[in-house]
């Protein structure tokens, strides 16, 4: 089959990051992109995009604003660690 080339545009720390990482497993970046997509086209792989709505991202900047209001008021309770937070005693 012959191959066709494509061009990729990468913000650098990511690139790096996955070349770091390919090297360790004795690929190079084509190579890794022929397994992903690969795979991606025989459907062994998955990627999924979450898209919020407006609402909801809405309710959740009102809830943090009235939340960061209660905490500069002094009304809410402060844990000096998440397992403090989590371990009920």
């Amino acid at each position: 089959m012959a191959k066709q080339s494509t061009t990729v545009r990468l913000d650098g720390k990511l690139r790096k990051k996955v070349m770091r990482e390919a090297r360790r497993t004795g690929l190079n970046f084509s190579g890794l992109l022929h397994l992903l997509l690969g795979a991606y086209a025989h459907g062994e792989i998955q990627i999924g995009v979450t898209q919020y709505p407006q609402g909801y991202l809405e309710a959740l900047a009102k809830e943090a604003g009235e939340l960061r209001r209660l905490q500069r008021a002094g009304k809410t309770k402060r844990y000096g660690s998440s397992g403090e937070l989590f371990d009920p005693k």
